[in-house]
């Protein structure tokens, strides 16, 4: 179908997800696969990208200047909301650290170590 014109549209370019058997292919996998067979760029539409969010916030009717962008993944999540203009709240639960954060140059707006912290 992609050969004959038809919209070449993937989630996200993640290579691998991990799961409980260890790394498995990811989404990212299966497009480049598409990609390299086809000869055609996909469009993405998944975190990072800001198409997502700038959905989210027509369908909530709620500006970018209002809403905050929280999130545990600094590549997927904090990115996003960046990527659309927003404020971020990156919270170290898990994926992102402290220590992978000091390697971006770009930071969120805030950091804190748990949403216990966050006073809402």
């Amino acid at each position: 179908a992609v050969r004959n014109g038809a919209s070449f549209i993937s989630t996200n370019g993640d290579i691998a997800i991990p799961t409980e058997r260890g790394l498995l292919p990811g989404n990212g996998s299966l497009t480049a696969v598409i990609t390299v067979s086809t000869q055609t760029k996909p469009i993405f539409i998944g975190k990072p990208e800001s198409i997502i969010v700038e959905q989210a916030l027509k369908v909530l009717g709620t500006a970018k200047e209002e809403t905050l962008m929280v999130g545990d993944n600094y590549d997927t999540d904090i990115l996003a909301g960046m990527n659309a203009g927003m404020d971020t709240l990156l919270v170290h639960t898990g994926v992102t650290t402290k220590e992978l954060l000091a390697g971006y140059d770009r930071k969120p707006t805030y950091t804190i170590d748990s949403l216990d912290e966050w006073e809402f």
